[in-house]
């Protein structure tokens, strides 16, 4: 079976802005996706995150990174403030290799939920 890149979401919400927590998210967050969708570290083409405004204390890539078990580019970058946003949540977009007639299963976890249909 051939595959192509595909995307998959995923959302967590942090206990606390602190440098430990956003790590333990963002491991958190990434190993759920790739479990659920029986991904490989080779499947990942790269992680594209956004965390709210009030989580400063750390970024995903770097918890990528002090990791080390994902090879893959990682991109971060600031929410914009919008009405109704839940606090403290890191969103990831993954761009992978999967068959392009895969069932991909998006991960959302601590309360967060898909911001569109």
């Amino acid at each position: 079976m051939s595959s192509t890149t595909r995307a998959i979401r995923g959302a967590i919400q942090v206990s606390a802005n602190t440098h430990e927590d956003i790590a333990q998210a963002t491991v958190t967050l990434v190993d759920a996706v790739m479990g659920k969708n029986g991904l490989e570290s080779t499947d990942v083409e790269a992680l594209f995150f956004t965390m709210t405004s009030d989580l400063t204390a750390n970024i995903p890539p770097l918890a990528i990174v002090e990791r080390g078990s994902v090879d893959a580019p990682c991109l971060c970058s600031a929410e914009p403030r919008w009405d109704g946003e839940m606090p403290r949540v890191i969103r990831l977009m993954a761009l992978v290799h999967k068959g392009r007639d895969e069932a991909l299963e998006h991960v959302y976890l601590n309360g967060t939920a898909p911001t569109r249909p």
